[in-house]
């Protein structure tokens, strides 16, 4: 029988790396193959490696150039929609559902059982084997997981003492590369729809994200002399967010390492739709959701459903002050009941076994059984694609302008990793976890690692 090999695709390092590594730990030990690494440089090394199961971070229309070249080297294709957690309203989901990458998927796997029934009533999901796992990133905020962090969280506290953390979500209307906006939809999508919907997103987005600008001396006076922290997402342009933070001593504006160390040392986090909303929850910090503005299109509705909602800077600012005064109300013990049991119903992994056991078992039972008859890419598609990232491989080196704000994008979503760090990482898993002492890491290319039993 032929060696079991999984590959995973990292794109935004501090978001999954070390949720893709736990899984790929548990995988080792179970006698898999993995590589694990940054997306691109993964890609680029797609023709030499044997015949896999390709873990990717979604099945939107963004895929349709690049799906049915995996599917024609033979590899079958998985996915975990990063993004279906939160989401805007199921027909704007719907929209973004392409017949060409679906037609290469095998299985895709749900946080829980919401996103799971969304899946099931989509006509084009219909033949696609659909499971509620859970999601690693939810694996590694769990209580047998902690001790991992433990060095991060202290490591924090000595920084910042006790502080706020503010986590924004605005790269629609904030993008890390001007002018540039993510909203992609099937390519079948009435034009004038995808314009209004786009135009409508961004707008929400825009109004959100000046209001949090103009609230930050504020807030920052409110939780003085304790630390405020900015935490932008890393699709956005963190410049603005320093520009507005300029001159108030205790506001700092910074984008490092996985955001739970950062939610597990702070005292409360501010946000509004952020799916960090969901981890605080998850870890047992206080959220609060500032919503100025409402849309019921285009608001992130989960993430503001487990936190406290302010309307206003004043009431923002002085919910923040109550929770680093302990001055908490009677009944949030009883609100925090209510939003577990609303997370049990979008997140399957909450207790029980860990998704990566249960993302492995799929895919072992998905092995066994032959590979499905995927849509063969032709050799000149598939050479077309190996010049297509070798001419992106050149970009990240030299030029000026859009090409090269890509390839800077690229960097700070992935930053630079060697092997001693994920050895160490892995390690760090072990020790917290007591286990995978005969499983090894070897880097075989830059930012890309073999990851299997000794």
């Amino acid at each position: 029988m032929k060696p079991r090999s999984l590959l995973l695709p990292v794109e935004t390092r501090a978001r999954e790396f070390d949720a893709k590594l736990l899984l790929g730990l548990h995988a080792a030990e179970r006698g898999w193959q993995v590589v694990i690494g940054e997306r691109h440089m993964l890609h680029y090394s797609l023709p030499r490696f044997p015949r896999s199961v390709y873990f990717s971070k979604g099945f939107r229309s963004g895929n349709r150039k690049l799906f049915p070249v995996i599917a024609g080297l033979g590899h079958r294709i998985v996915a975990l929609d990063e993004e279906a957690l939160l989401r805007m309203t199921d027909d704007i989901f719907r929209l973004k559902m392409d017949p060409v990458v679906l037609g290469c998927v095998e299985a895709i796997f749900a946080w829980g059982e919401d996103d799971a029934r969304l899946y099931r009533d989509i006509p084009l999901l219909k033949e696609l084997r659909i499971e509620a796992t859970g999601n690693p990133r939810i694996d590694i905020m769990r209580q047998e997981l902690r001790g991992y962090f433990a060095p991060a969280i202290e490591d924090l506290r000595r920084r910042f003492g006790r502080f706020a953390l503010l986590n924004s979500n605005f790269a629609i209307a904030n993008h890390f590369i001007p002018e540039q906006t993510r909203f992609k939809v099937a390519a079948d999508t009435d034009e004038d729809l995808f314009e209004t919907l786009k135009g409508g997103a961004i707008g929400h987005k825009r109004a959100l994200l000046n209001a949090f600008l103009a609230a930050l001396p504020r807030l920052a006076a409110a939780a003085a002399p304790l630390n405020l922290v900015v935490r932008p997402h890393p699709s956005e342009n963190m410049t603005v967010w320093q520009e507005a933070a300029r001159g108030v001593p205790n506001l700092h504006v910074l984008h490092e390492g996985s955001v739970i160390p950062w939610l597990a040392a702070a005292e409360v986090l501010l946000h509004n739709g952020c799916t960090s909303a969901v981890e605080a929850s998850v870890i047992g910090t206080p959220a609060l959701t500032f919503r100025p503005v409402k849309s019921d299109q285009f608001d992130l509705m989960l993430a503001n459903a487990v936190s406290r909602e302010c309307t206003s800077v004043e009431a923002l600012a002085g919910e923040m002050r109550k929770v680093l005064d302990g001055a908490v109300d009677a009944s949030e013990s009883e609100a925090r009941r209510q939003r577990r049991a609303l997370l049990g119903e979008h997140i399957a992994n909450l207790d029980g076994p860990l998704a990566c056991e249960r993302l492995l078992d799929v895919l072992e039972d998905l092995w066994r059984r032959p590979a499905p008859r995927m849509a063969r890419a032709h050799a000149p598609l598939v050479a077309r694609f190996q010049h297509m990232l070798a001419r992106r491989r050149h970009e990240r080196t030299r030029g000026e302008g859009v090409k090269s704000k890509k390839a800077a994008y690229t960097l700070h979503k992935f930053p630079p990793i060697g092997e001693a760090e994920v050895r160490a990482r892995a390690t760090g898993f072990g020790t917290a976890m007591n286990r995978f002492g005969n499983v090894t890491v070897k880097e075989i290319g830059k930012n890309l690692f073999a990851v299997q039993t000794a």
